[in-house]
């Protein structure tokens, strides 16, 4: 669905702003900075600010990110270098 080439913050804005994705079906995975996890939370419930996403009032850096899924299935990971 998306290049593997794209950067986190590309992909959250796509599927923010081109009307032929529903937010809704997104989840955003990104590494807890306590806990070492990764941490599932819907699209919806994500706001974009620069180069963070915050998250319960938490601002998240967009490089903790590391998968993307719609509708569970994985459309973006964050390639290893």
């Amino acid at each position: 669905m998306f290049k593997k080439e794209l950067l986190e913050k590309d992909v959250l804005n796509r599927i923010h702003w081109d009307e032929k994705f529903n937010p809704a079906e997104f989840t955003v995975c990104y590494v807890d900075r306590f806990s070492m996890r990764l941490t599932e939370v819907a699209f919806t419930d994500v706001q974009l600010d620069g180069d963070y996403i915050v998250v319960d009032g938490s601002a998240i850096p967009v490089h903790r990110i590391r998968q993307i899924k719609h509708k569970g299935s994985v459309v973006w990971a964050k390639r290893k270098i």
